[in-house]
């Protein structure tokens, strides 16, 4: 069973994210800002990472950053209720592998995720 981390600051929307991913039959852990996010990253090596953008101690564009910085080479799959097309592009170029909306639906997060567990980013 693979496991997602979580990146949210918000701890409704990480209850939410979390019993979603649950219920698609994942393991999830979770970090409330990107600092704590990153830290999992290189400790735990979750399979995939849904990240929120906008958080405090570092947000989700600097996860990015940090991962490109340090060669990690992980699947992040953002999740934000930010809709601009810069800021999708942004994380797009950074190595992010999905961008999805807020609010999410179920079939949005098992689609991004299935799509990056089964072609191996």
């Amino acid at each position: 069973m693979a496991t997602v981390l979580l990146i949210e600051d918000s701890a409704f929307q990480r209850k939410i994210l979390t019993n979603m991913v649950k219920d698609l039959g994942y393991d999830v852990i979770t970090a409330d800002n990107g600092h704590e996010g990153v830290e999992r990253i290189v400790r735990e090596n979750p399979a995939v990472v849904l990240s929120d953008l906008l958080m405090p101690e570092h947000d989700g564009i600097w996860v990015l950053e940090q991962l490109k910085i340090r060669g990690i080479k992980i699947p992040v799959i953002i999740v934000t209720s930010d809709v601009q097309t810069t800021t999708r592009e942004k994380c797009m170029n950074l190595g992010a592998v999905g961008y999805v909306n807020k609010p999410v639906q179920k079939e949005q997060i098992q689609s991004e995720i299935t799509k990056v567990l089964t072609r191996g980013c």
